[in-house]
Parts: structure tokens; C-alpha cells; sequence
């Protein structure tokens, strides 16, 4: 069995201002668009600009938050990057198709082509920290990250001394989203972040974000949590059957979890599939919500994980975020459950 992993450092981008020092979702950004894009940080503060120049935006906020959670751990390096990208660097992608198609494939600029595929934001984070050693990035749809995690742990047990990065990150790109409008994934009408979701509408509110881990498998004083189990599934036909063997897997029952995080979006055509989860076998503790406030993409369970790692460390859940059940009278063991488009089901298990 794998052993947890401990995360000593985080940092996040995304449509919220997470990257603000002490931000807990006391206020939430609103807005009435889809899709909605990442807050910029400030990133000459961590990035040289001849070097931003050159980047794309899975780059840039991948190498930030990837700086900011190493500062936060107090650390300048690591033995290992592991990254999960749905859709990779997808602006660099649609620049060269629409470049190929525009000059008929001659006198094409390379730099789109070279900075279009999924592990450059991996490789770009290993340059700028000298890191030399294990470099892996997953492209597993709405389980990229949690694929990335599950690696991270695999190494860990390997090099028990080791440190690594770990994170999730996708942007979005102008012409992808048409393509999802015109497949009807996309919300239409009265879009809204907080998105209601009382509203029997379908579709969702895409968004973007880059969330990055220092992990180890030491605890160390300042360790913020513990990853302890890992789980996905492509399909599912009972999502509540998935969920239970999960927790008995780990020698856990409903009662053993303090709080559950569901990736309600406001699709009417999915968050079914949370319900019948929640009031299956988690009537009797608080339902916390994340994507409402930071729209959908596939890489968001890393900022749920982050987030719960906030709330082990505050021990409240902000008012904007809990959906259901009673206040908390302890935070000690988390369950992260998340979808998207009713495939790609993923499970983390997160404890103090």
C-alpha cells in the first residue's frame, strides 16, 4: 500500500485572487462571462520579463505558483517536477493549426509548434530550478492531476528522502472554447460566478488556473496536511458504490469524514451525480463546493486540494463555500470528490 505524502508548501492562480497573501474566500470575484480567465499575479516579482516574453500562459503561471509554493515550504529546489495538464499549453497549440492552415504549411514560426505540447510547463519549471532529475507529466482528461498525485506518491515510496513539485495547470484557448459552445458543454443565458446552483440550467463555466505542491514523504513541523489515498475511474454506474468501497478500501466509513468537497458546477445535466452522492452518505456533515467560485477546468481537484488543506489549517469553512450540513466542530479528514461531464471520476483522501 502506498504511504501519505505531506505537503509543506502551495501556491495557486486563478479566477479568484488566490495568490493574495491570507486570501480564505472571505469575498469572492464575481463575474457574469464564459469563459472567464485567470487573475495575472504580478510576474516579473518571480520571473525575469526577457524570460516572460517568451512564455506562454500554462508557462508563466506555472513557474509562478511552482516559485511561490517553494517559497512558502522554505525551499530553492527540488528532486522531482510531476505535473497533470488536460489540455497542456492549448494557445501555442491553436496559434501553429491556424498558422499552418493560414500560410499552407510554409515559412511556419517554430516557437508555436516547440511550446504547443503538454509537458513544456514541467520542463520550463525544471530550467528555472536546475532540477535534473525526475520530470513526468500525465494528460488524463478531468484526472490529470490526480494521476500527477498518485505518481508523486509512487516516487515517494521509491525515494522516501526525496522532495518534489507537484501540480496541476490549463489555460484556455480562444478557438477550443468555441468548439465546447458548439458541443454544448458551455453554460449560455445569465452566466454567473458564484455560479447558482439552484439553477436547473446545463452546461458549465469554463475557466483556468495553475496550482502547484512541495510534498515529501517526511512531516517536518511545518507540514500543512497529508495526502493519504488516491482514486480514479474513467466511468462509473454507481457513483455512491464508487465513493463507499473507496472509504472501506482505506478502512474509513461515512462517519469517518469530517467534511466532503463536491465539484458542483451548475450543470444540471451532472451535479445529480453529487446529490445522490451527498445524500446517500453525507447527510450528517458540511458540503463544501469549489468549482461554483473557480469555474471548471480539468486540472481544479489540485486547487480543491488545496483548499482543503486551507480549511484543515483554519479549521472553519468560509460561508461562501459550505452548500450544506452543519458547521464543523472539527476539521481533521477531508474527502475530495470530482467529475467532469459525468466521466473521469477522482477521489482524494486529504488529513491533518
Amino acid at each position: 500500500m502506498i504511504k501519505p505524502i505531506y505537503i509543506h508548501g502551495v501556491a495557486g492562480i486563478s479566477i479568484q485572487p488566490t495568490t493574495e497573501p491570507g486570501y480564505f474566500f472571505d469575498s469572492i470575484q464575481s463575474y457574469t462571462q464564459n469563459p472567464v480567465p485567470a487573475r495575472d499575479p504580478d510576474y516579473k516579482a518571480l520571473i525575469p520579463v526577457l524570460q516572460l516574453r517568451r512564455m506562454n500562459k500554462s508557462m508563466r503561471m506555472a513557474i509562478f505558483t511552482a516559485q511561490l509554493a517553494l517559497l512558502d515550504a522554505g525551499r530553492t529546489t527540488v528532486d522531482a517536477v510531476i505535473t497533470g495538464s488536460g489540455l497542456g499549453c492549448l494557445r501555442d497549440s491553436e496559434r501553429f493549426v491556424e498558422s499552418l492552415l493560414t500560410d499552407e504549411g510554409e515559412a511556419l514560426n517554430p516557437t508555436p509548434f516547440i511550446q504547443s505540447t503538454h509537458n513544456m510547463a514541467a520542463a520550463a519549471i525544471a530550467l528555472a530550478l536546475k532540477c535534473k532529475g525526475y520530470n513526468m507529466t500525465y494528460v488524463n482528461n478531468a484526472n490529470s492531476f490526480e494521476s500527477a498525485l498518485l505518481d508523486g506518491m509512487v516516487y515517494l515510496d521509491e525515494h522516501p528522502d526525496a522532495t518534489i513539485l507537484l501540480g496541476g495547470v490549463d489555460e484556455l484557448g480562444e478557438r477550443t472554447t468555441l468548439f465546447w459552445d458548439m458541443a454544448g458543454y458551455l453554460k449560455n443565458g445569465e452566466v454567473a460566478i458564484p455560479t447558482p446552483l439552484n439553477d436547473p440550467t446545463p452546461g458549465e463555466i469554463a475557466a483556468e488556473g495553475a496550482t502547484f505542491f512541495v510534498a515529501s514523504r517526511q512531516a517536518g513541523p511545518k507540514a500543512m496536511g497529508q495526502v493519504t489515498a488516491v482514486e480514479t475511474c474513467i466511468e462509473t454506474d454507481d457513483s455512491t458504490a464508487f465513493v463507499s468501497h473507496f472509504l472501506q478500501k482505506n478502512g474509513l466509513n461515512t462517519d469517518s469524514i469530517d467534511a466532503v468537497l463536491l465539484g458542483y458546477n451548475g450543470d444540471s445535466r451532472f451535479d445529480g451525480i453529487y446529490r445522490n452522492v451527498a445524500q446517500a452518505l453525507f447527510t450528517r456533515i458540511p458540503i463544501v463546493g469549489f468549482k461554483h467560485v473557480l469555474g471548471e477546468y480539468d486540472t481544479v481537484a489540485a486547487a480543491a486540494l488545496a483548499l482543503s488543506l486551507q480549511l484543515l489549517g483554519e479549521q472553519s469553512i468560509p460561508t461562501a463555500l459550505q452548500l450544506d450540513g452543519p458547521q464543523p466542530q472539527r476539521l481533521k479528514r477531508l474527502l475530495i470528490y470530482t467529475q467532469r461531464r459525468g466521466r473521469n471520476h477522482g477521489l482524494m483522501l486529504v488529513e491533518r
